[in-house]
């Protein structure tokens, strides 16, 4: 990605090194920012407080009014609650394997190196 991410600091977006290592190369005021704009989606645009799931961005269906109701509405928030639940476990299994081997996803699968404790076995 071309650019500066602090033009002041002279870092660059090339300097910030791939998985978790990058967000302790990004400066303070950054992750500031990061943490300020998931604060105001989270409590002033998409409040947590709606629980009916109607956020009035739709279902992916464009120019389509999206009028769900009864059973075929709680399937899709349950399908949707689900997904990110999953979505969460697969990052976190990605976080864990790079704290454990030290290469991130990318890296270890280029590697070969898919389970946990394969570099005890070498």
């Amino acid at each position: 990605f071309p650019g500066y991410l602090s033009k002041e600091l002279g870092i660059r977006f090339s300097d910030v090194p791939n998985g978790m290592n990058g967000l302790f190369s990004i400066p303070l005021a950054g992750l500031t920012q990061i943490v300020f704009a998931i604060g105001v989606m989270e409590l002033a645009i998409w409040p947590a407080s709606d629980y009916t799931g109607d956020y009035g961005t739709g279902y992916g269906r464009p120019f389509v009014p999206n009028v769900l109701e009864g059973e075929e509405l709680k399937y899709k928030l349950d399908m949707e609650i689900n997904q990110g639940r999953a979505a969460m476990m697969g990052i976190m299994g990605a976080l864990v394997g790079e704290a454990i081997t030290g290469q991130t996803l990318a890296e270890q699968i280029a590697a070969n190196n898919l389970g946990l404790f394969s570099s005890l076995f070498e």
